[in-house]
């Protein structure tokens, strides 16, 4: 176990909520049925993914890389408090139930890009000291942090599969600018719930709206 999951397991976080390997790709599931999002606890290898056949009633929604060093789920959608996610296997790899989106789809687009999803989360971040990511501020001021980087070759959330290695071409709304943050120690940033997640069409995503100052 790293370092930084000790951190989680020490702040009484459930071990099964923690997702390891945040660096590399993990697995993301729709449930059509009961509109439930499943992530995979650990990374799963692209060919393996390829090859899954599911359920009838679930479908892939993408494979992606995490910027933070580690991260959990406080709980799953519609538990009332903080406590252990619900867990299954699919393809004999462990997931977690992690999130609901909205029925409706992207809320509110800025043209094509990016694309805003209110997601239905209890989800927490943990950068290590001396970590550096990106945030976005927007108009308003508002500041989300970058969740999700733009995943290699691409088949990431909402991203085109065309989408060349390690490119990042995403265009900020009039207003918008972005910054590189570094933390100084390990610091933990609890997402609010619900989450505001703008996905960019290069895989990328910036979630928030956090308040940096208050970061533990």
């Amino acid at each position: 176990m790293s370092d930084k999951t000790n951190i989680a397991v020490e702040l009484g976080i459930p071990r099964d909520n923690i997702l390891v390997d945040s660096h590399e790709l993990h697995a993301e599931i729709f449930d059509l049925e009961s509109g439930e999002v499943w992530q995979s606890r650990g990374s799963v290898q692209r060919e393996i993914y390829d090859s899954w056949e599911l359920p009838p009633n679930f479908v892939k929604v993408g494979i992606g890389i995490g910027v933070m060093d580690t991260h959990y789920f406080r709980r799953s959608p519609g538990a009332e408090s903080d406590g252990p996610v619900t867990e299954r296997d699919f393809e004999g790899h462990a997931f977690i139930h992690c999130a609901n989106p909205p029925k409706g789809g992207p809320e509110f687009p800025v043209g094509k890009d990016p694309r805003l999803l209110r997601v239905d989360k209890h989800h927490s971040l943990i950068f290590s000291a001396g970590a550096e990511f990106q945030v976005i501020r927007l108009s308003d001021g508002a500041d989300f942090v970058q969740v999700v980087a733009s995943t290699p070759l691409g088949g990431g959330f909402f991203e085109p599969e065309t989408s060349p290695s390690g490119e990042l071409d995403f265009h900020l709304p009039e207003g918008w600018t972005l910054r590189t943050k570094k933390v100084s120690r390990d610091t933990i940033i609890h997402l609010p719930h619900p989450t505001l997640a703008w996905f960019f069409k290069d895989g990328s995503s910036f979630q928030g709206p956090v308040d940096l100052a208050t970061a533990s």
